[in-house]
């Protein structure tokens, strides 16, 4: 009997253990099919739709520099006596850059200035004299026109009441042959009336008599019209013929003058003198325009080694110029716009536009459009369009060269898009449920233009705000999951 008890006792507590492990075995499927439940959903990351303004670029890295740049040069062989400007340095346009002693220039002038003044004095009486028969020829010139423009006009006057007269003529002439056949007319309408009749007939006689008196007239009047056209004809021809020997007056005067020019030219004085002049003036250097300093090869109290004095950049015509590699080339075209970034500008976009693609590549270092070192490049430059970019020579950008563009288009993130062009378009919509949880629903779209980061959805059960899925995966249409919400 007490064997028998205690197996009893034995199977019960056989029995617990096994239930107790069922239920601890119960428990740990139910943990890790929590867990792998949360790994799941913890794995998806999603977006929004929304109306955006889509890009497709093409990247080009460069440094600001100036399109409008100048660089001043000088022959002298002198000393700086006086330097004003430095690297960097802002210039107006007439401000003085440098400056060479011309005291030596300055003596040599004035002593051949005072040898040469009287033969100045004779040079400037000739020149008075030719000046003034100049001015003369000009005057009989216009003289000379001036009357031939009037027998012109008088014979073009003459011929215009030529015709006038003959028109006016022709006018009475057919307004008689009119009249005469109505009196004709009339005649023949009489019949038997004698008395109407032959008052009829006297008034178409009387008018017969008058048209061929009249046509002897208009014969005349037509035949003398020509001589009136010649008449014409020969002032213009006189007109030509005056303003060519004007012309030549006036020639004749003016060589006097160049002649006496090329004269005074060839004096090896006044030659000098001018010369002296110009290089006494070019001793002071001035900035031919706005800009900045950029570049500076001379020193105050030294003599040039070179001519090339400075460089001076107008930072109002600003460009970046960068390297664009051969497989983005093809893509862009002068007159694209871009979009300009500098770490000084921070987030400001700064508008630009292609102005310029050299289509020989250059064997020098530049970025293809990720960035990346690439052999060499076809070089392309982009001009500021913003007049207040803040931008300076030197700096650094990056520059989005904007290939096609669609603004406030509905779109979602580009991964969010699954399928393809025979099977057709979706999305995952994910709707919000009970308890922070959203609800799976599989919708078809068709989709427009594709950017970088976004895709264009043209149709479809979309609206700003729902949250689509990105890069989903291991879901299903209709499945009920914890999603963070997208803080966009």
């Amino acid at each position: 009997m007490q064997k028998s008890k205690k197996r009893k006792k034995l199977i019960i507590i056989l029995i617990v253990l096994l239930l107790i492990i069922g239920v601890i075995v119960m428990l740990i499927r139910n943990a890790i099919g929590g867990a792998t439940s949360m790994i799941k959903w913890n794995s998806q990351t999603c977006g929004t739709v929304q109306n955006r303004d889509l890009l497709n670029y093409v990247n080009l890295s460069g440094n600001v520099s100036s399109s409008d740049k100048v660089s001043i040069a000088c022959e002298q062989a002198l000393k700086v006596s006086k330097l004003n400007v430095k690297v960097g340095d802002s210039v107006k346009k007439g401000d003085i850059l440098c400056e060479f002693d011309s005291s030596s220039l300055k003596e040599q002038f004035d002593s051949l200035s005072s040898s040469s003044a009287k033969a100045e004095g004779a040079s400037n009486y000739s020149h008075s004299l030719n000046q003034r028969n100049l001015t003369k020829a000009r005057q009989e010139r216009a003289d000379m026109i001036a009357k031939a423009q009037s027998a012109i006009d008088t014979a073009k006057s003459k011929r215009d009441q030529a015709y006038n007269d003959y028109n006016i003529l022709v006018d009475r002439y057919n307004s008689l042959n009119e009249d005469a056949a109505a009196a004709y007319d009339e005649m023949l309408a009489a019949g038997d009336d004698k008395e109407a009749a032959d008052a009829a007939r006297e008034n178409w006689k009387d008018l017969t008599a008058k048209i061929a008196a009249l046509d002897l007239t208009v014969d005349s009047v037509h035949s003398q019209l020509p001589a009136y056209d010649d008449a014409v004809d020969a002032a213009i021809s006189a007109y030509n013929d005056t303003v060519k020997a004007g012309d030549n007056l006036v020639q004749t005067a003016q060589d006097a003058i160049d002649a006496e020019k090329y004269t005074v030219s060839d004096s090896s004085a006044d030659k000098q003198l001018r010369e002296l002049q110009e290089k006494i003036e070019s001793c002071i250097v001035k900035a031919p325009k706005d800009g900045v300093v950029t570049q500076l090869s001379i020193s105050e109290g030294s003599v040039p080694m070179s001519n090339n004095l400075m460089t001076i950049e107008n930072t109002s015509e600003l460009i970046i110029s960068g390297k664009i590699s051969e497989s983005d080339i093809l893509r862009i075209n002068e007159g694209m716009n871009a979009e300009i970034k500098t770490s000084a500008t921070g987030s400001r976009i700064i508008n630009g536009k292609v102005t310029r693609i050299e289509r020989i590549i250059s064997s020098d270092a530049g970025s293809s459009a990720l960035g990346t070192a690439v052999p060499g490049g076809y070089t392309v430059e982009v001009s500021i369009s913003d007049k207040d970019s803040e931008l300076l020579i030197g700096m650094s950008a990056s520059v989005k060269i904007i290939l096609d563009k669609r603004d406030a288009a509905l779109s979602v993130p580009y991964d969010a898009v699954i399928g393809g062009e025979n099977d057709g378009y979706f999305v995952y919509v994910a709707t919000p449920a009970e308890d922070g949880k959203y609800t799976l629903s599989k919708r078809t779209v068709t989709i427009g233009f594709e950017g970088d980061y976004y895709t264009e959805i043209l149709t479809g059960d979309l609206k700003v705000g729902d949250i689509v899925l990105t890069s989903p995966s291991n879901v299903s249409d209709g499945d009920t999951i914890s999603l963070d919400a997208p803080e966009e």
